[in-house]
């Protein structure tokens, strides 16, 4: 439930609410999860300006970098759902991903973002612990902050 706050005040996130949602019934608690992460993640990555310069020589835009964020977020659903049934111990932040979508980007480039994507997870889920909305143990509930730019803005 975090606000994704940014010391540069002109800089907006790419990642809208509608990325996690096509009908009413995707309106999750865990897709806002995934969506809250999305933004972790997009943020973490905005806040090193050595990683997105580097990104950028690679034609990584903020759409693509977007893109990416919402795509890797998503890509953790399978993940998360095997982690509270059981099925596994632990969720894990992998490269497969990064490297599924930026095919042209480098080892070094998919490390870095590997290591933005542990530093997001961990910051996202050190916020779940204090969030009274419950988004992982109710995921199948209704997420009406879907419907509050408030929540979102």
């Amino acid at each position: 439930m975090s606000k994704h706050s940014d010391t540069h005040e002109s800089w907006r996130s790419h990642i809208s609410p509608a990325h996690f949602f096509s009908t009413n019934q995707d309106k999750t608690k865990l897709n806002w999860f995934l969506f809250e992460f999305a933004r972790e993640l997009e943020s973490f990555v905005h806040r090193k300006r050595r990683l997105r310069s580097r990104l950028s020589r690679k034609k990584v835009d903020d759409n693509a970098l977007a893109g990416f964020c919402v795509h890797y977020a998503k890509s953790m659903k399978g993940q998360i759902l095997a982690r509270v049934s059981g099925q596994t111990d632990n969720v894990r932040i992998g490269y497969e991903e990064i490297e599924t979508y930026f095919t042209k980007i480098g080892d070094y480039l998919v490390d870095q973002l590997l290591t933005v994507a542990a530093e997001a997870w961990e910051s996202q889920t050190a916020a779940c612990a204090c969030c009274p909305t419950r988004c992982i143990s109710e995921r199948d509930e209704r997420a009406s902050m879907f419907d509050d730019p408030d929540s979102w803005d």
